[in-house]
């Protein structure tokens, strides 16, 4: 069963087609890698998938159901979360208050201050925050005054506490070393066993580790879909995103 399917996707600004032609699918469970240069149109998928834009033409499917049109939040309801590429988070806010609104999908609060003043959601915030290795900050702590290696730990275990059935990372090594990197991903595959990954990523070494199949886009097209294994081999992929020139692939 797949849990997000695209059908010829395409994104076009002005005379611009940033994302062309791009169909997928993603079993459940599957970790799925996409790479490909600076401009190669991954963050614009990204945006379309979440839903921050809309398609010019093409059709997303989530677990089945046409999701196209649909805006962020219905997205979020229906079970899809998203990090991005530079923690996106509410400076103002503490870090109770985040936690506390990503719960509501579960809770179904409609106001932040009654939430508060629940007990268990309380003591449910508490034992997220011990998972994530965060108990040690204050909860009252805002977001603006961590730092950043607690601010991108902190948007990962938002996403995740939500119970999310599709997690959209946005180059979630950016900022991090490599240990830091694997240990956020670690906790996401430890926490939430089913969850299916989509990810985006610079670091081939990150994506061949952690994928189980990868997308390689050029110029807003997929130009591979294959496995990390697949992928070492790809003459194309060594020539445009490896630069390994086709007659140096089998020196």
């Amino acid at each position: 069963m797949n849990v997000l399917e695209t059908e010829g996707l395409v994104k076009s600004f002005g005379g611009v087609t940033a994302v062309n032609d791009v169909s997928f699918a993603v079993p459940v469970g599957q970790w799925l890698g996409i790479i490909g240069p600076n401009g190669a149109g991954k963050t614009t998928l990204f945006n379309l998938l979440s839903g921050q834009l809309r398609p010019t033409s093409g059709h997303i499917r989530f677990d089945g159901a046409d999701i196209t049109g649909a805006p962020p939040h219905k997205r979020f309801h229906l079970g899809m979360a998203r990090s991005f590429q530079i923690a996106c988070l509410f400076p103002k806010l503490s870090v109770l208050d985040h936690f506390v609104l990503a719960l509501r999908r579960r809770h179904r609060r409609s106001m932040l201050r009654a939430a508060l003043s629940d007990r268990a959601l309380r003591d449910e915030v508490d034992a997220v925050l011990a998972v994530w290795d965060l108990d040690g900050l204050a909860p009252s702590t805002r977001t603006d005054e961590l730092s950043y290696g607690e601010q991108r730990r902190v948007e990962l275990a938002l996403a995740v506490c939500s119970s999310p059935r599709l997690l959209l990372l946005d180059e979630p090594n950016v900022g991090l070393t490599t240990s830091e990197c694997d240990d956020l991903l670690n906790r996401v595959r430890r926490i939430a066993q089913d969850v299916t990954v989509v990810f985006i990523a610079h670091d081939m070494e990150m994506v061949l580790g952690w994928s189980h199949r990868v997308l390689v886009m050029h110029f807003g097209e997929l130009v591979a879909d294959e496995t990390p294994q697949e992928l070492l081999k790809n003459e194309l992929v060594g020539e445009l995103y490896l630069g390994r020139s086709r007659e140096g692939c089998g020196a």
